[in-house]
């Protein structure tokens, strides 16, 4: 992109944030068709798997910087990227949450359960698309956009982005505080008992926060599993019919 260098940078985020929102598209498709059930997928609560973002931003800078690279060399390091990015963002998270968000464990050529190779083909097509058609494409789309919208968008955008990080956070945070106080009542040998009478056998609040978390990564059902005999079994079944049973009785 040529022009002054907050106009690149503006630009470059409103890529990053439509090819995140195209990432949200593609993974809650895919995962509302395995689960036959709609899903809403990612860690934020917004149409945005950010992801796919950084990877698409990611291939379109190295595109840039490895210009003049062969072309074998230029497309194994593209190929490999979003790969990466994938392994590092599973090690991050679980670095600052304490929690292991997404598991490859079971499928065939993982590597620690953070990538694996039916994925790593995904990621591969994908760049190709991605450096051969959306990023040309939404490039000249983001460039017909006024300077002065392009402005208004850009800051509610981040506004958005911000204010959704926030929330998923400490959404996380106290799926992982709750997980500890349910493993000492587990160790005392008592039970979980909502604060408060919800009656009509509505889920208690301490239970609805836990259900983004575990709607976006269904994976972290491995955390609530080992201690679920000490949740009441109306609670834990209507949380398997928000979540999907299968995640329980894997």
């Amino acid at each position: 992109m040529n022009g002054p260098l907050h106009e690149n940078i503006m630009n470059w985020f409103l890529y990053f944030s439509a090819t995140s929102f195209i990432g949200w598209i593609l993974e809650s498709t895919y995962r509302s068709i395995r689960e036959r059930r709609l899903v809403n997928s990612g860690f934020l609560t917004g149409p945005f798997v950010p992801l796919y973002g950084f990877g698409a931003l990611a291939v379109a800078l190295l595109a840039r910087v490895l210009a003049h690279t062969h072309g074998i060399l230029f497309w194994l390091i593209l190929a490999i990227s979003p790969t990466a990015l994938e392994y590092w963002s599973s090690w991050l998270m679980e670095k600052i949450f304490g929690l292991r968000l997404w598991d490859y464990a079971a499928e065939p050529f993982n590597l620690n359960g953070r990538v694996c190779l039916q994925f790593s083909v995904f990621w591969i097509v994908l760049t190709a698309l991605a450096v051969l058609i959306v990023e040309p494409f939404l490039l000249e789309r983001i460039a017909a956009i006024g300077i002065y919208s392009r402005y208004f968008l850009s800051g509610a955008l981040s506004m958005t982005f911000i204010i959704d990080a926030v929330v998923s956070s400490r959404a996380m945070s106290y799926f992982k505080a709750f997980i500890a106080d349910l493993k000492l009542l587990v160790e005392r040998g008592s039970a979980f008992r909502p604060s408060l009478d919800v009656g009509a056998r509505r889920l208690p609040m301490e239970i609805k926060r836990l259900v983004k978390p575990l709607k976006a990564f269904p994976e972290l059902t491995r955390e609530l599993k080992p201690m679920i005999n000490a949740i009441p079994d109306w609670i834990t079944t209507k949380l398997e019919s928000i979540v999907g049973g299968r995640h329980f009785r894997k």
